[in-house]
């Protein structure tokens, strides 16, 4: 009830109870008890129903946050929706390509890393008509000077056996080497794919052992070389006919690209591939795949890598042994001593080679009435 209620009841008590008080007669006390009665109900009608008219006390939310309150949820207009976050495409899983085989091969021992030993193992390779007498004799020398050498003599099939196996991964390589059809060109690149790939030594049948290979390096330079090569007895190219290596050198990478390039311009050169060369289309076989060939190489791959001038000025004619970075190169009296004269000047004769030359027709392998070589 508020105080105005109270204030105007307060007014009618004064106004209309109190002055009924002074009755004193039954009559008068019976209306003054009913007139009381029906003023309390009267009063109480009334004030019930400004009660109801008075306006609602403001209500306090107590929602947490932005929500509003049971009452007045339908009050509230729900916010519009926004427009969905476009989240970019998941980038697919691309699947890189698989690289092509590379042609260029690993390199194992360089110039920095030359403590591993040389391969003791003796590599040979045998013509169509196997091996005659006079070569049996040479095969025999090799292993009465160095009876610890294991020996392996390869077949045209086994060669090319030994291709497919080590150099599956090469392909340029491996198809190359198939293709060609001139024995001489792939006895002379097998050399230098074993060579790089097993190392040791490769010897051509016609050749004869004089002296253990335990001699052939100078004691100040086996924890130094990587290579040995001697020079023909002209002096200032390498002989092929024997050489001495550790596995997997940059040296016989270099080799063998060149040697792979060359075949590759002759072939060009003609507008045919590898496998329909001939004899005929060789400009000069010891230029291609040959001596000639191992020299250029050796020489520029060593001035790439020594980063100074290199050249034949740097092996021609010399007297003693003499180390190139890693390759150590022999005085002509070491490899051609029969060809050179026998000079007596330039270290002990090491091997012998005897010019069997079994390539050199047009077929360029094995003729008629000769040895293999």
């Amino acid at each position: 009830m508020t105080s105005t209620h109270k204030s105007w009841i307060r007014h009618f008590h004064v106004c209309l109870i109190q002055p009924l008080r002074g009755l004193t007669s039954d009559m008068g006390r019976f209306h003054y008890l009913l007139g009381t009665v029906l003023l309390f109900i009267c009063s109480f009608l009334w004030v019930g129903s400004s009660l109801r008219r008075e306006p609602e006390p403001s209500r306090i939310s107590l929602a947490y946050g932005s929500c509003p309150c049971a009452d007045d949820r339908e009050k509230v207009t729900a916010p519009e929706p926004t427009s969905a976050v476009q989240l970019p495409d998941p980038t697919p899983e691309v699947t890189p390509p698989t690289p092509a085989p590379s042609s260029y091969l690993p390199v194992i021992n360089s110039h920095d890393n030359v403590q591993s030993a040389f391969p003791l193992k003796l590599w040979q390779k045998a013509g169509s008509k196997g091996i005659g007498p006079d070569r049996s004799n040479d095969i025999q020398s090799w292993l009465k000077k160095n009876p610890y050498l294991r020996h392996e003599i390869l077949t045209d099939g086994s060669a090319d056996q030994y291709v497919r196996e080590n150099f599956a991964d090469f392909p340029e390589i491996r198809d190359l080497y198939l293709s060609l059809p001139v024995p001489i060109l792939k006895a002379d690149l097998l050399r230098q794919l074993i060579l790089y790939n097993d190392g040791g030594i490769w010897s051509d049948l016609d050749v004869t052992c004089h002296h253990p290979i335990d001699i052939w390096i100078p004691e100040e330079y086996r924890d130094k070389t990587n290579v040995v090569v001697g020079l023909e007895f002209d002096g200032s190219q390498f002989a092929s006919w024997t050489v001495m290596t550790k596995p997997r050198t940059s040296h016989s990478v270099a080799v063998v690209k060149y040697v792979v390039e060359k075949l590759q311009a002759s072939a060009a050169e003609h507008n045919i591939t590898t496998a329909e060369l001939n004899m005929t289309m060789i400009s000069d076989v010891v230029d291609v795949t040959g001596p000639q060939a191992m020299t250029v190489a050796l020489l520029q791959n060593l001035e790439k890598e020594m980063e100074m001038p290199i050249g034949r000025a740097n092996i021609t004619h010399i007297m003693q042994p003499t180390l190139l970075q890693d390759v150590l190169v022999l005085p002509n009296a070491a490899f051609a001593s029969l060809q050179a004269g026998h000079p007596e000047d330039r270290g002990p004769y090491l091997v012998e080679h005897h010019y069997a030359g079994s390539w050199k027709n047009t077929q360029g392998g094995e003729g008629l009435g000769l040895d293999s070589a």
